[in-house]
């Protein structure tokens, strides 16, 4: 697995670069050599916990003057992150003792990321109090009547008929998130192809930062939490009342917008289509009813979960494989160049 980069890191480059430095003018070119001989140590899933890491520092930096206490505690949890994937993540990969070498442990090491997803999803919405006091759920139900006549997260169930079966369906499809956006990551690199692997993984976790930063700046409650109306979660069954006890304890009242469980999963979906296409068909119905469910639900709104799919499909089909290609040219997936003449127009 650790072939493909170990070459873009020498072992003793830094120590070269640091030896060479002999005038204070040499100094600042020899800082960006070694900010260059960071980065190259990175494989791309380190890259994307530090780029995000990084920005979540920036933003929070903003308001420290306002928020003190709380802005710099936030701060230092990135940093600490941050500086772990930065130094301490890649040193395993120079290991020779024998406990590193376990594919257990070379397993972790390569999926470590998604440890923090529900660290970074659950700081989001604290986060974006910081930023605005009040949540911005009222302008989305008021974009939701706006699109479609109605609001949509508050009556779709009624509109279906208020169907127990249907209620159940759509809240076990909601709760396959939690496999659907794993399962890929974890096929390819049991089928070591490695190369795909980091791909698929870079554009998902791209696709899911992107979320984060997003809800961490624009607080919306999401109609479970915000409208009295709503009277918390759907329960016509064993399913959906599995799904309000494991969503009332992990879930967060905030961060709906836009909708990474959409994201997410038509990210999923659409990397599945191309690299593992039997689990594509298998997949797809319950992705459409995910889709669904997270309005059907009263989870998000309409419009949180256009937000999703706009950011999934911005991600794979343009961000994603322009900006992986510019950072890890010799990382590309074996079927990058047929994928790129099928997306660039001639």
């Amino acid at each position: 697995m650790i072939s493909l980069y170990l070459e873009r890191y020498p072992a003793t480059r830094i120590r070269e670069l640091i030896m060479q430095t002999t005038t204070l003018n040499e100094i600042p070119d020899t800082v960006r050599n070694l900010a260059r001989q960071l980065f190259r140590r990175l494989t791309p899933v380190d890259f994307l916990v530090v780029c995000h890491c990084s920005i979540m520092i920036l933003l929070l930096s903003l308001r420290v003057r306002t928020e003190g206490a709380a802005a710099i505690e936030f701060i230092l949890r990135y940093a600490a992150i941050m500086s772990v994937s930065l130094f301490a993540i890649p040193a395993l990969d120079r290991s020779q003792h024998p406990l590193v070498r376990l594919p257990a442990v070379q397993f972790l090491r390569y999926i470590y990321p998604v440890f923090l997803m529900t660290p970074f999803y659950q700081w989001s919405y604290p986060i974006s109090r910081m930023f605005f006091a009040a949540p911005f759920d009222e302008f989305l139900a008021r974009a939701d009547v706006m699109l479609f006549g109605f609001n949509v997260s508050r009556d779709l169930v009624h509109r279906c008929g208020d169907r127990a079966w249907l209620t159940e369906w759509l809240n076990l499809s909601y709760l396959s998130y939690y496999l659907i956006t794993l399962y890929l990551p974890f096929y390819l690199y049991a089928s070591k192809r490695t190369r795909e692997f980091f791909y698929a993984a870079f554009i998902i976790g791209s696709v899911m930062f992107t979320c984060f930063v997003f809800e961490s700046i624009f607080p919306a409650r999401g109609p479970i939490h915000y409208d009295p109306a709503v009277k918390g979660y759907l329960v016509a069954g064993p399913i959906s009342e599995f799904a309000r006890v494991f969503l009332s304890r992990v879930d967060i009242p905030g961060a709906a917008m836009p909708s990474s469980h959409i994201a997410g999963t038509v990210a999923v979906l659409l990397l599945a289509r191309r690299y593992a296409r039997p689990a594509f068909w298998i997949t797809l119905p319950f992705a459409a009813s995910l889709c669904v469910a997270t309005v059907y639900g009263r989870y998000h709104y309409a419009v949180d979960g256009i937000a999703g799919l706009v950011v999934a499909l911005a991600y794979v089909y343009w961000i994603g494989p322009r900006l992986y290609e510019r950072l890890f040219p010799e990382m590309q997936p074996e079927t990058f160049a047929t994928v790129r003449e099928i997306t660039t127009p001639a």
